[in-house]
């Protein structure tokens, strides 16, 4: 299952800064501009072995001091991120909001030296790995922390460089679930079904983080229950919703297929794309893995933002497996940490590419939106079309009229999707012209499966 007679035939290449690892047959070519600043080549697995092997400062998370036998706390997790925050100049900890029961939802950032604000990183590239949203599934969270640590740590000369011009932050975002070891958060919401209504302060805080950071990758991490033709180690996937770019989607499926699916794989695990169940290495019934653009997966891609999923099997997938747990809880955490290092990868050999693709997708949006042109999807995904005449639109409005009460009561919300109005004498006129046309219709159109209310259409603006 997965890719592992393809990647068995070709190996895998990755480039971090001045160091090369080939991906994959059907990888593009790399940026000329960063081509100069590549030297020796090495495996996938010699340059992440450089990484876990960096010097810690003796410091050890309770999972690894346990051996997996113990997944680390909130209350441990807090003190660990502070003392890598207190004891290297790579490392910033900061509060970007606060959960329902009140506990600190945290950004932290790491680079050569940290940045403190998005001001410090406008002119420099971000990868963001959002580390379990679900609280009842902590190995992203152990990747995560380990992966910080060995970032803030490491000597090696090829990740000095990617943190020379690239910030990687990590979030924090559902520690009461993580608390209570539930999948919701406090008020019983799953966040990871609220980024479009962002009613949740935990979806409100990593809105707020991709509107002001403006990270070109990101990797969000979850867990999976392994079943009978879905018994990987690994899955992973981009975003499917079919009003995301046709760029971003395909660097986000290059990223899934070259990258991190391949550097798991390097790794000695299994990896399958999420959704898909296969029998005898052939898929035969996509059970998952849909349009929805308020799961964070697809609500990256509609920002514009090359991003995957990742999930790792909750639990034994193999004999060895089954024989001991705590391998299983740390081939977990090993899943995560490696499909990281494949995100880093992809934002280092492509680092240009991806920050130019971004914002000529936000300009593509724009004037899409000036031209009504294109198709606006309200169901299907990019393997489906929609099946119902309300599920696409073939002739898109130029914007969309909200009265004073919608605006009243969507306003602060469209703020932090990055979505302007203009007021006028009805209430406010969103137009189609802007990088959030992709996300508007999902917003506002009655025909919206999620929308926040339903705004009057126009079509002469």
């Amino acid at each position: 299952m997965g890719h592992k007679k393809r990647l068995t035939a070709v190996g895998c290449v990755l480039a971090l800064a001045g160091t090369a690892l080939v991906a994959g047959p059907t990888a593009a070519a790399p940026d000329t501009s960063e081509t100069a600043a590549r030297a020796d080549t090495a495996d996938t697995q010699a340059l992440e072995r450089s990484l876990t092997e960096a010097p810690s400062r003796g410091l050890q998370t309770p999972f690894e001091a346990s051996n997996g036998a113990n997944w680390t706390t909130v209350e441990e997790a807090q003190a660990f991120l502070e003392d890598l925050d207190a004891g290297s100049k790579r490392v910033a900890l900061q509060q970007v909001g606060e959960s329902v029961e009140g506990r600190p939802l945290n950004l932290v950032t790491v680079g050569s030296p940290a940045a403190e604000s998005y001001e410090e990183v406008a002119d420099g590239s971000m990868i963001l790995f959002n580390c379990s949203i679900h609280g009842d599934e902590p190995s992203g969270r152990e990747g995560c922390l380990q992966l910080a640590r060995d970032l803030s740590t490491t000597k090696d000369p090829a990740w000095k460089r990617l943190l020379n011009r690239t910030t990687v932050g990590f979030t924090f975002i559902n520690p009461d679930g993580w608390e209570a070891d539930t999948r919701e958060n406090a008020d019983d919401v799953d966040i990871n079904r609220d980024f479009l209504a962002l009613a949740t302060p935990e979806a409100q805080a990593l809105a707020t983080v991709m509107r002001d950071w403006n990270p070109d990758v990101l990797n969000d991490l979850h867990e999976f229950g392994p079943r009978e033709f879905y018994d990987t180690q690994a899955l992973v996937l981009w975003p499917r919703n079919r009003n995301v770019d046709s760029t971003i989607h395909d660097l986000s499926e290059r990223m899934v297929n070259d990258y991190t699916a391949a550097q798991i794989e390097a790794n000695g695990m299994t990896s399958g794309i999420y959704g898909l169940l296969v029998k005898d290495g052939e898929p035969f019934q996509q059970v998952a893995g849909d349009h929805q653009a308020r799961i964070l997966r697809n609500y990256t891609g509609l920002k514009h933002i090359t991003g995957q999923l990742t999930e790792a099997a909750q639990g034994p997938v193999t004999p060895e497996e089954e024989n001991d747990p705590l391998l299983a809880n740390r081939r977990a955490v090993d899943v995560q940490y490696s499909s990281a290092v494949g995100s880093l990868a992809m934002i280092s050999e492509n680092r240009t590419r991806l920050a130019r693709q971004s914002a000529q997708a936000a300009e593509r949006a724009t004037q899409a939106g000036a031209d009504q042109a294109g198709v606006v999807y309200f169901s299907g995904q990019d393997n489906m079309l929609p099946t119902t005449s309300d599920g696409a639109e073939p002739h898109p409005m130029c914007g969309y009229q909200l009265t004073e009460a919608q605006l009243s009561e969507v306003g602060s919300t469209l703020e932090l999707h990055e979505i302007a109005w203009e007021e006028n004498a009805e209430g406010a006129f969103v137009t189609m012209a802007q990088p959030g046309k992709t996300l508007i219709p999902l917003l506002l159109d009655e025909r919206a499966e999620y929308g926040l209310t339903e705004a009057t259409p126009l079509d002469d603006c």
